[in-house]
């Protein structure tokens, strides 16, 4: 039976005699066209609305949509055009309409007037274009684009909201991102690229710093995933990779030049883990394990990657059974560890720290108190604040480790109670009570001398740079004062100790007023040049030191204690240091390669010496030391990415003092060479709070915009002060 919305309604003047009456597709109800012998539309069709209205035009060969399709507005004006090949839609284009219309169009802002859709197979389309209605390209947000730059492919299309070109196919009626797909910033550097499969799934990830170099990589296929990532350069750093079960089977670290710095290769026979082998640096076999019956057996090696250090099993994620320690490849003892029930999975990495502890807490009952400990039980250790106040009140026992007759214990001994005393620069009541008991301990003949005195420099650091906040951190002018008392104690090894504790006991002094004498005579006279260095830089630390007392060293034969001595005066002094000292730190610019090695090389440094001449010279600021603006520039990213920070500080304090006028002459060299600088935008967020400091935009682009600006005005300095102190 026909129902009554099926049958043909009055046919409207504007429908031709031969159109026929075929309400299959709701507005296309009035259609003309000739069929083929089996009753397939063929030739041109023309298609109308049940009104009248013309809304199509549509070629068809044998029953299949080829060649151009058009339709129409309400108005008459065109909505669509597109060319078809065999069933297949190619190239497309949408078009607005003044007036309403039940039309689609693509989702753009209303100063889009067109959008063109290109293909290739019918099945993906590879770009899209916007168009303004005078024909101009636009943006999807209807603004102009940006210029294209060269090393942008010529298909991508510009996202206004990330600010990005992309290019990539998106697969039709799925809108799946397929292929490869690539993201450039708007002035061209590329920073995000992916591969991905049929399904749309990602097989390749990679992500680039802001000047193209490559940042990390992962790919991903039916066997698992690989994740890499670069440093600065784009040289390899790290890879991980892991099976379909997304378990960890392989993981290698690598240095800037290329070599292995460490690498880890797991196997699995099904649910179980069934090997693993690690190296070390230079790619040194350092653990090996392989499963046996239930348990994982194991080897760790000592440094050379041949000698055995140690053996025994893992099972349950616990040391099991014995475990047999070696020194020099010499079984040194057996130890059943099994009722300890310390954790560990089967990795040599913090095996020695675990074994350390087996052996303390095995040999503890039997430690004794040596002398330099007399009264170490009467402290309070249990009301005393740590940095986690978990092994505080087992200092006494932790103390006495330290002078054990075994290395593993002397290490596990040590590395607790530093975990306690000093964390993240800060420091507690329990470092300052426990420090004369370390410093007493370094006249015992089985302490480890060094890493003691390298802890104690390490808390000494540490509560110097918080004294300020000596209400907050209890524990800092406690710790000073023990550090200072327990001075005699440390340099009465001096004679007798190593070159490196030597430099470590002088970089000591400076905890210890009157160290003064003693300090100020090795600067002077000893024979090492880098201990001359430590002795001037903690001299110009010590109370009552006045810049006279420096001058022997800022004329110092070798240009290395020069150079310390000018950085000291500079970091300590400021304007008030000698003329003498910006002339020796000119001379450290110009001669820095050769210094940067046996700079880095003293037991207080930590970042790169054109680093500390850069700080020192903005702590100076003076004219004279303002003239240095173009030497330090020059070599702003011949260090690294750290250092540089701290160098971008020392070039801004040159630059702006504290944000007053005068500025520097050339203030705005300084902040172009920031703006150019690859190294110093290496770690950005850092980098940020730095230029924040002084109120100047916080990205690099912005910066180079401002150098842009301040070049253009008439009084750059004016526009500097204005946007400083707004």
């Amino acid at each position: 039976m026909a129902s009554p919305d099926n049958s043909a309604p009055p046919r409207p003047t504007s429908v031709p005699a031969e159109a026929r009456w075929d309400p299959k597709e709701p507005g296309f109800e009035w259609v003309s066209g000739t069929l083929d012998a089996e009753g397939r539309r063929h030739g041109l069709h023309r298609s109308w609305t049940r009104a009248g209205v013309l809304h199509g035009e549509c070629n068809y060969d044998h029953g299949r949509v080829h060649g151009k399709n058009t339709n129409f507005h309400p108005d008459g004006t065109i909505a669509s055009e597109a060319t078809w090949v065999n069933g297949l839609i190619m190239d497309s284009v949408l078009f607005r309409s003044d007036a309403p219309t039940t039309e689609p169009f693509a989702q753009a802002a209303p100063g889009v007037w067109s959008v063109r859709y290109y293909t290739r197979d019918g099945k993906t389309n590879y770009t899209i274009r916007y168009f303004a209605r005078d024909g101009s390209e636009c943006g999807p947000d209807g603004k102009p684009l940006p210029a294209r730059p060269k090393t942008v492919s010529a298909d991508a299309r510009w996202f206004p909201d990330i600010e990005r070109w992309v290019d990539g196919e998106i697969e039709r009626g799925t809108n799946k991102q397929v292929g490869r797909w690539r993201w450039w910033s708007q002035n061209g550097v590329l920073r995000h690229e992916e591969t991905r499969d049929a399904s749309g799934e990602a097989t390749l990830v990679a992500k680039y710093h802001a000047d193209g170099t490559l940042e990390k990589k992962t790919t991903h296929d039916e066997t698992g995933e690989q994740r890499d990532y670069y440093f600065d350069d784009g040289v390899l750093s790290t890879r991980y990779r892991t099976d379909a079960r997304g378990r960890q089977i392989y993981k290698g670290s690598w240095f800037d030049d290329g070599s292995i710095d460490e690498e880890q290769t797991r196997t699995f026979d099904g649910d179980h883990l069934a090997s693993v082998t690690e190296r070390g640096t230079g790619g040194v076999l350092a653990f090996e394990a392989r499963r046996e019956g239930t348990a994982m057996a194991c080897v760790l090696y000592e440094p050379d990657g041949a000698t055995i250090a140690a053996t025994g099993l893992v099972e349950d994620g616990k040391l099991a059974g014995t475990w047999r320690l070696f020194e020099r490849g010499v079984l040194h003892r057996e130890l059943a560890v099994t009722p300890l029930a310390i954790a560990h999975e089967p990795t040599g990495q913090g095996l020695a720290w675990q074994l350390g502890e087996a052996l303390f807490v095995t040999d503890e009952p039997s430690f004794e108190t040596p002398a330099e400990l007399a009264g170490i039980d009467a402290e309070p250790w249990s009301e005393l604040a740590g940095a986690y106040d978990e092994h505080v009140e087992q200092f006494p026992r932790l103390a006495r480790g330290l002078v054990s007759g075994d290395l593993k214990i002397r290490a596990y001994s040590l590395g607790k109670i530093a975990g306690e005393i000093e964390h993240q620069g800060s420091t507690y009541p329990a470092t300052a009570r426990v420090m004369p008991y370390l410093a007493r301990l370094l006249g015992n003949p089985k302490a480890d001398r060094s890493a003691l005195l390298a802890l104690i420099q390490e808390v000494g650091e540490a509560a110097r740079a918080s004294q300020g906040e000596a209400r907050a951190l209890p524990g800092v002018d406690g710790t000073l004062n023990a550090i200072a008392a327990g001075w005699p104690h440390v340099y009465a090894m001096f004679d007798g100790a190593s070159a490196d504790d030597r430099k470590r006991i002088l970089a000591l002094a400076k905890f210890a007023p009157h160290a003064k004498a003693d300090v100020a005579e090795l600067a002077r006279k000893a024979p090492d040049p880098a201990m001359r260095a430590c002795a001037i830089d903690s001299l110009v630390a010590l109370p009552g030191f006045e810049a006279g007392d420096a001058m022997p060293s800022l004329l110092d034969k070798d240009p290395l204690v020069r150079a310390a001595t000018a950085i000291a005066l500079g970091l300590t002094l400021g304007p008030a240091a000698p003329r003498e000292a910006v002339h020796m730190l000119d001379e450290a610019i110009r001669n820095w390669r050769d210094l940067a090695k046996r700079f880095a090389e003293l037991p207080y440094t930590d970042s790169h010496v054109l680093a500390y001449i850069a700080l020192a010279a903005g702590s100076i600021r003076t004219p004279d030391a303002r003239s240095l603006t173009p030497q330090l520039c020059a070599p702003l990213d011949e260090v690294d990415g750290r250092s540089a920070i701290s160098y971008g500080e020392g070039l801004l304090a040159l630059a702006f003092g504290t944000g007053d006028r005068p500025y520097a002459k050339r203030f705005i060299e300084i902040l172009d060479a920031l703006a150019k600088s690859k190294q110093f935008w290496v770690f950005d967020v850092n980098a940020a709070e730095v230029v924040q400091k002084w109120h100047l935009p916080r990205t690099r682009l912005a910066i180079a915009a401002l150098v842009t600006e301040l070049r253009g005005s008439s009084d750059p300095e004016a526009v500097m002060h204005g946007k400083m102190h707004p």
